[in-house]
């Protein structure tokens, strides 16, 4: 396929993304895309993705949404800077290394019980993607945001519905029924938590009040916290709520199931990773940036400009490629190989977790996550082998496995 005609929605690119945006980067590192009602733009190119769209920029906009069409409104993590920072700082107190040490146990206890269930299955063999890869995150997101765990399954149905919808349904706010339901949803949990303050006399809550009169969760930290002087909104408090389900599922989910995919499917890989424990890490990095679980997301220019000599509307378009961003040989040597033992400081420059302003900010629990798992299904399951071919998730823009089949016996 020539870079000009390269469509990202086309059935080669969507069975095979990697060495095709890979290639796009290469050939044309801005290329346009022209569909029916939609126009939008793909830059490939590392070094401008990273120093200049994902950096604070007078041009580039985050708040309307990071799909090809405009999403949801300007609140919360859906700002520019400088609220989007100071919005951010706040929020991150909750993921810095320290108060991730009170998540380690959590996921320990989670990942144990899930190969505990593998191992007491007669059978010795299932799809690794719903005994594992997607139980996982989906349960320490509720741990972290402080939802019922039991729920776990119906905020993944929301999550994946609504992803569908921004990023597959070119129809206008067709997402609005969906967020409405889960707006519903949080908007009980979080007056629960209004009522504990009430019903305890605080009318002015802060961080103290987390794991006293309120649960130490993300849920009661929206309630808490404060930026430019004044309590969050409740459309603020519901954007983090929306952020941990869809942001803290997805990648993780896909992460941890296109890690294991690349390396069983090359049995040598989870032979070396045995024999050497320490490439761990180095082999969670280049699994994503190999096979990143989103392939890229979008920027909304904020008045006319213009990229490589072509001329760009007010509220253009623009996706920002990690995936052809990750294949840079002049950063990757051999780009389109999975390399088992690319060293971890080369391969965590990959843009797979964005960078600048934007950088995810649950990237270190995805990373933790995935260290555990991996630690401890090569020291419970060393026999894991894959027993036939597996199948994507489907859509364009997100990549990951739907079915992983395995045997552990």
């Amino acid at each position: 396929m020539s870079a000009n005609a390269f469509d990202p929605f086309s059935p080669e690119v969507v069975a095979d993304p990697g060495p095709a945006y890979g290639k796009l980067r290469a050939e044309c590192p801005f290329h346009r895309v022209d569909r029916p009602g939609q126009t939008f733009w793909i830059a490939s190119d590392y070094a401008e993705i990273k120093e200049d769209i994902l950096q604070e920029s007078p041009i580039w906009s985050f708040r309307w949404g990071n799909a090809q069409k405009d999403t949801i409104s300007d609140v919360g993590f859906k700002t520019d800077p400088p609220f989007h920072m100071a919005f951010r700082t706040e929020i991150a107190r909750g993921v810095t290394p320290k108060a991730l040490k009170r998540y380690e146990g959590e996921i320990a206890r989670i990942v144990d019980e899930l190969i505990d269930a593998m191992l007491a299955n007669p059978a010795g063999e299932g799809d690794f993607y719903p005994l594992f890869a997607f139980p996982l995150p989906a349960r320490i997101m509720c741990v972290m945001l402080g939802a019922p765990e039991s729920a776990y399954k119906s905020y993944k149905v929301w999550a994946d519905t609504l992803q569908n919808l921004l990023f597959n349904d070119p129809e206008p706010g067709s997402f609005e029924p969906i967020l409405k339901d889960i707006y519903g949803h949080f908007n009980t949990l979080l007056d629960e938590r209004v009522g504990l303050l009430a019903k305890a006399g605080v009318d002015k809550p802060s961080h103290e009040d987390l794991g006293g009169v309120l649960p130490d969760d993300f849920m009661s930290r929206s309630i808490v916290s404060q930026v430019d002087g004044r309590y969050l909104t409740r459309e603020e408090q519901l954007n983090i709520c929306l952020a941990f389900l869809t942001g803290g599922q997805e990648t993780t989910i896909s992460l941890l199931g296109n890690l294991m995919w690349r390396l069983l499917e090359t049995p040598e890989n989870w032979e070396r990773l045995k024999r050497e424990p320490q490439l761990v890490e180095g082999a969670i990095e280049e699994s994503l940036r190999f096979d990143p679980p989103v392939l890229g997301h979008f920027r909304t220019s904020l008045q006319p400009t213009s990229l490589h000599g072509e001329a760009l509307p007010n509220r253009a378009k623009l996706m920002f490629s990690m995936v052809g961003a990750n294949r840079d040989p002049d950063l990757f040597p051999d780009p389109d190989v999975f390399k088992v033992d690319r060293p971890a400081n080369e391969a965590r420059k990959h843009l797979s977790f964005g960078a600048g302003v934007h950088m995810c900010l649950g990237a270190p629990v995805a990373r933790l996550e995935a260290k555990t798992a991996l630690s401890r299904l090569i020291e419970r399951l060393p026999n894991l082998r894959l027993t036939g071919p597996t199948t994507r998730l489907p859509g364009w823009m997100h990549w990951g496995r739907a079915s992983l089949p395995v045997a552990w016996s």
